[in-house]
């Protein structure tokens, strides 16, 4: 196809609900596959960049294929034994799915439009609600990597700006981690 690859880093997490905590204490074995797999996984870049312009000047070029770098995580969740696209709540008929779990571990990894990572917090909330998970986790790139996929991607500097203002309505622990 002629894909170039470049491996996905972890450039930061932001702990809500003491997440990180919960997770390092009770789930180390999950935390340690999630970090594991996002540090092998790779972007898969498009074998022509879009260039995108305003008023005759170049803002962004698009080189990162969401579609095709969200099916090599998922390729790296399912090898490493993590269930894919299971019901968010196992006790009823929804047909929302989340992205990846194991146990009391709901992933979800959102490379998409900013209006997106609210769904998943919503999937999140239904599932603990639900009794089953304990803790989300959810993965965004940074600013500059969203950037780099299209406009209004959901990015980490976001995430953690906004998460914060709905203290009194989210009250599950949610991982968040940044990646470049």
């Amino acid at each position: 196809m002629g894909e170039s690859h470049a491996l996905m880093e972890i450039v930061a997490t932001h702990s809500y609900r003491h997440a990180e905590s919960i997770l390092s204490k009770e789930y180390p074995q999950e935390q340690s596959e999630i970090l594991a797999i996002l540090r092998a996984a790779r972007w898969c870049k498009k074998p022509t960049p879009k260039r995108r312009e305003r008023k005759g000047k170049l803002v962004a070029v698009l080189d990162i294929r969401q579609d095709a770098t969200n099916k090599k995580i998922e390729e790296a969740f399912r090898d490493a034994g993590w269930q894919i696209h299971p019901r968010i709540v196992s006790k009823a008929d929804s047909q929302l799915a989340a992205d990846y779990k194991k146990g009391v571990i709901q992933v979800e990894v959102q490379l998409g439009n900013m209006a997106r990572w609210y769904t998943d917090v919503f999937k999140f909330l239904l599932s603990y609600a639900a009794d089953d998970i304990e803790v989300g986790v959810l993965v965004v790139p940074m600013l500059a990597m969203a950037k780099r996929i299209d406009e209004n991607i959901v990015n980490y500097e976001r995430v953690i700006r906004e998460l914060p203002h709905a203290k009194m309505a989210i009250t599950i622990p949610i991982w968040i981690i940044g990646v470049a």
